[in-house]
C-alpha cells in the first residue's frame, strides 16, 4: 500500500489567527505537571501541537486519498499509526459522517436534552388544551353557559361572575409561568450553575424536578388560585431548561454539526407540543369535565425521562475549566501549594474525562489536545473581557502578542464578578453587548412574529374562526378544535426538519432567520384578508374561507418552523463568551418569556377586542419589525468555534444599519431587473442576480467581509496618505499632479 510523510516543522509562531500562536512545549509540559492529568505526557505534547498545526495537517490530509497510510511527524514528536488515524478520521469526516459517529455518552447527553425540550413543549400543550375546562370547572368562566356557574371545587363564596374579569385570570393562567420563568430563571440560574456548584446537568436535573411536581400538582388542585401557585411553580423549571439546555448542547457539539443539534431544542419542543396535543385530544373523551386534570398530568412523562438520564450525561467540559479557575488558590506558575490546587485540579481531570466520553475515541490524543486548546482560549476570552472592562480594545488576541510571558500560558481560568458582567452587557460598547442585543432581537422577535398565539391559546383561537364566536360548542366540536390544534402542532413539528439541513450551512441561520419574517408576514396578512372576504361578520364564515385561512396559517407556521423558531435559540446560545453565557443566556429567555407572559395575557383581550382579523393583521405588521430587528442586530454565526464568535459581533451597528439599506436596495434592484428581463425582453433569456449587481455596482458580500474590506481600506488610505505626508513634494506640484520638485 502506497504512504505518505507528513513533516511539519515544530514552530510555535504558526499563523496569525492559530489560537495556539506562541504556545511551546515547555508551557505544555507545566500545564500537564500542575494537573497530574491520567495520559502519557508524550501523548498529551503530541496531541497539543496536533491542534496548533491544525490547519496545516488538514490541508495534507485533504490532499490524501483514503488508501495511503500517513506518517505524521511533528518536530521531533513521531506520531503512531494509531494515533495517526485517529486524527484523520476525525478531521476530515463531513457532517452526517460525524452525527453518525457520535459517542455513546455523547448521544446519551443528546437524548436527555431531546426529553428536556419535549417536557418544555408538552407543558405548553397541555395548558392550550385545558384553557377553558379548567377555568369553568374551577369557577372562574369566561364564557355563559351550563357550566358557567360555580362548582363545589371553587371557592364557594365567590357567586358572582364577571366574564371580562375572568377572561384576564385566564390569561394571567396561560402566561404566569412566562412571567414567573423571566423572573426566577433571571435570579436563579446564575447561582444554581456556578455558586452552588451544580453545573450544566445539575441545573436541568433541578429545573426537571420543578417541571415534575408542578404538573402533578396543577392536576389536583381544586382552587384557581393553587393552580395558580403550580404554574408559577412550573415556570421555574421551563426557564432553567430554556437556558442551560442549548448552552449544554452548543458547549458539547462538534464545530460542523453545532447548528443541527441545536436545533434539536426548537424541534423536539415542537414535538412535544404535538405530542400534548395528541394526549388532549386523547383524554378528552375519557371525562370531559376533568379532562384537564388529565391533559396536565400527562406531562410528567417526559420529565421523569429527563430526569432519569440527565445526571449519567457527560458534563460541559467548557464549564468545568471555568470553574477550575474559581476554585484555584494559587497564584499563576505557582506549582508548590498542591493542597491548595485539589479541586481546580480536579474539575480540570474532570474536564479530560468528559471530553473522553462525548469524543469516544479510540485514543484520548485529540482530548488532549483539545483540552488544552479549551484552556488556552478561555484564558484569551478572560484576557478580552478584562481589556473591554478596562476601557481598552477587546478585539487583540493574547496570542497576538509576540512577548508574552511564560506565566501567561500556564495561568487558571479566573472568573468576572456579577457586577462586572452586567457591565460589560449593558453599559460598554463591546462584543458582549452586541451579543446581548443579538439574543435579544431573536428572542423578542419570536413573540412578535405572533406564533404563541397559536401554541397558547390554541383552543380559543379556532373557536372563533371555525366557529365564529360561538362559545358555547359541543363536545364533537370541541374534539374537532383539539384535532386542528394537533395537526398545526404537527404540521411545526415536521416543518423544524429541513432546518437540521440548513443551521450549519454557510450563513445559513441569518439566511434563515431573515427570510422567514416576510413570509410570516404575508401569510398572516393573506389569512386575514380571506376573514374578511367571507362578507358578513355576524355570520359564520364558508368552508373555502376556512379552508383558505388555515392553509395560510400553516404557511405561516411552515415559515416559522424553518427560521425563527430554531434560530432564536441557536444563536442565543453562541453568542455570548463563556464566563457571561449563564447570564447572558438568562437574560435572553428573560426576554422571550417576558414577552410570552404579556402575549399570552393579553390574548383574550385581543381576540374579543380586535377579531381575528384585526389580531392576525397587528401581527402580520409585528413581523416586519421583527424581520428589521434581526437584519440589523443578529450577525452570521455557524463557521466558527464557540470561542471566535465574537469577531462577528465587532461589526459596528451604524454600519450593519447601513448595510441593511444598501441589501434592501440590492434586492429591489435585482428584482426589478429580473423581471424586466423576462415580461419586456424575454428573448436575451435570464440574467443570474449577480451578474445584475455587478451591472448596478451593488453586490452585497457577509457583513463581516464587508466590514473586514472597509477596515482595511480605511487602513490602506491611512498609509498612504501617510506617505504622502512623507514626501518632500511641495504642496502646489500636488494640486497641479506633478510629483518632481520643479
Amino acid at each position: 500500500m502506497a504512504s505518505k510523510v507528513i513533516q511539519i516543522a515544530d514552530t510555535p509562531n504558526v499563523g496569525p489567527r492559530e489560537p495556539l500562536k506562541g504556545v511551546k512545549e515547555s508551557h505544555i509540559r507545566k500545564f500537564y505537571e500542575r494537573n497530574g492529568l491520567p495520559i502519557e505526557v508524550g501523548s498529551f505534547v503530541r496531541g497539543v501541537l496536533a491542534f496548533r498545526h491544525q490547519t496545516q495537517i488538514l490541508g495534507e490530509l485533504e490532499d490524501t486519498p483514503a488508501n495511503v497510510d500517513i506518517d505524521m511527524r511533528i518536530g521531533d514528536h513521531q506520531y503512531t499509526k494509531h494515533e495517526t488515524e485517529v486524527i484523520r478520521k476525525a478531521w476530515t469526516r463531513n457532517r452526517f459522517e460525524t452525527f453518525k459517529n457520535l459517542a455513546r455518552l455523547h448521544r446519551l447527553l443528546i437524548v436527555a436534552c431531546i426529553y428536556a425540550a419535549m417536557t418544555q413543549g408538552w407543558d405548553q400543550a397541555s395548558m392550550a388544551g385545558a384553557a377553558i375546562e379548567v377555568m369553568k370547572d374551577l369557577g372562574r368562566p369566561t364564557s355563559t353557559g351550563p357550566s358557567s356557574v360555580p362548582t363545589r371545587r371553587a371557592d364557594e363564596t365567590d357567586f358572582s361572575i364577571d366574564l371580562d374579569y375572568n377572561t384576564w385570570l385566564l390569561g394571567i393562567t396561560v402566561g404566569v409561568p412566562f412571567f414567573a420563568g423571566a423572573v426566577l430563571g433571571l435570579i436563579v440560574t446564575d447561582p444554581v450553575t456556578s455558586i452552588m456548584g451544580f453545573g450544566r446537568r445539575g441545573a436541568i436535573c433541578v429545573a426537571g424536578v420543578f417541571s415534575f411536581l408542578s404538573v402533578i400538582g396543577s392536576a389536583s388542585v381544586n382552587k384557581w388560585e393553587h393552580l395558580l401557585g403550580f404554574r408559577i411553580l412550573l415556570g421555574a423549571g421551563m426557564a432553567g431548561k430554556a437556558s442551560i439546555v442549548p448552552i449544554l448542547l452548543s458547549e458539547t457539539s462538534p464545530k460542523n454539526i453545532r447548528g443541527m443539534l441545536l436545533v434539536f431544542w426548537q424541534l423536539f419542543v415542537a414535538f412535544g407540543l404535538a405530542a400534548g396535543s395528541v394526549a388532549n385530544l386523547s383524554v378528552y373523551s375519557l371525562d370531559t369535565r376533568s379532562s384537564w386534570r388529565y391533559m396536565f398530568i400527562s406531562a410528567f412523562i417526559p420529565a421523569l425521562l429527563l430526569l432519569s438520564l440527565i445526571l449519567f450525561s457527560p458534563e460541559s467540559p467548557r464549564w468545568l475549566l471555568k470553574e477550575s479557575g474559581a476554585r484555584s488558590h494559587s497564584e499563576p506558575g505557582d506549582v508548590s501549594r498542591v493542597a491548595d490546587d485539589a479541586p481546580r485540579v480536579a474539575l480540570v481531570q474532570e474536564a479530560f474525562k468528559s471530553l473522553i466520553d462525548l469524543r469516544g475515541e479510540p485514543n484520548s490524543i485529540l482530548a488532549a489536545g483539545e483540552l488544552y486548546l479549551l484552556h488556552w482560549r478561555l484564558v484569551d476570552e478572560q484576557h478580552r473581557l478584562e481589556r473591554a472592562l478596562s476601557g481598552e480594545s477587546s478585539s487583540q488576541d493574547v496570542s497576538d502578542s509576540e512577548t508574552l510571558p511564560d506565566e501567561a500560558f500556564f495561568k487558571v481560568v479566573g472568573h468576572i464578578g456579577w457586577w462586572p458582567r452586567m457591565k460589560l452587557m449593558f453599559l460598554h460598547i463591546g462584543f458582549v453587548r452586541r451579543a446581548h442585543l443579538a439574543a435579544f432581537a431573536v428572542m423578542v422577535s419570536q413573540q412578535l412574529c405572533g406564533i404563541n398565539l397559536v401554541a397558547f391559546l390554541a383552543d380559543t383561537f379556532f373557536r372563533y374562526s371555525i366557529f365564529h364566536h360561538n362559545h358555547e360548542t359541543s363536545t364533537a366540536q370541541n374534539v374537532q378544535l383539539l384535532g386542528f390544534s394537533l395537526g398545526l402542532m404537527l404540521l411545526n413539528f415536521l416543518a423544524t426538519i429541513p432546518a437540521l439541513f440548513i443551521m450549519d450551512r454557510s450563513n445559513g441561520r441569518r439566511r434563515a432567520l431573515n427570510w422567514s419574517f416576510p413570509c410570516m408576514a404575508i401569510s398572516l396578512l393573506a389569512s386575514a384578508l380571506l376573514l374578511t372576504s367571507a362578507g358578513d361578520m355576524d355570520h359564520q364564515p364558508s368552508v373555502a374561507n376556512i379552508v383558505g385561512h388555515y392553509i395560510f396559517l400553516a404557511m405561516f407556521i411552515l415559515a416559522y418552523s424553518i427560521g425563527e423558531g430554531p434560530a432564536a435559540f441557536v444563536i442565543s446560545a453562541e453568542v455570548f463568551p463563556l464566563v457571561n453565557r449563564e447570564l447572558g443566556m438568562s437574560f435572553a429567555v428573560f426576554w422571550n418569556f417576558m414577552g410570552a407572559g404579556l402575549l399570552a395575557v393579553a390574548s383574550p383581550w385581543l381576540l374579543k377586542e380586535l377579531d381575528q382579523f384585526g389580531v392576525l393583521l397587528l401581527f402580520a405588521g409585528l413581523n416586519m419589525v421583527a424581520w428589521f430587528l434581526c437584519f440589523w442586530l443578529v450577525p452570521p454565526t455557524g463557521k466558527e468555534d464557540l470561542e471566535d464568535v465574537y469577531r462577528s459581533l465587532e461589526v459596528p451597528l451604524d454600519f450593519m444599519l447601513v448595510y441593511l439599506v444598501k441589501v434592501m436596495v440590492w434586492n429591489t434592484v435585482t428584482t426589478v431587473d429580473f423581471c424586466l428581463r423576462l415580461l419586456i425582453i424575454p428573448w436575451r433569456g435570464f440574467a443570474p442576480w449577480s451578474v445584475c449587481a455587478k451591472r448596478y455596482g451593488l453586490q452585497v458580500k457577509d457583513p463581516v467581509e464587508e466590514n473586514a474590506d472597509r477596515l482595511r481600506k480605511e487602513k490602506d488610505d491611512t498609509n498612504n496618505s501617510s506617505d504622502l505626508h512623507d514626501l518632500d513634494i511641495p504642496l502646489e506640484n500636488l494640486q497641479t499632479g506633478r510629483l518632481g520638485r520643479p
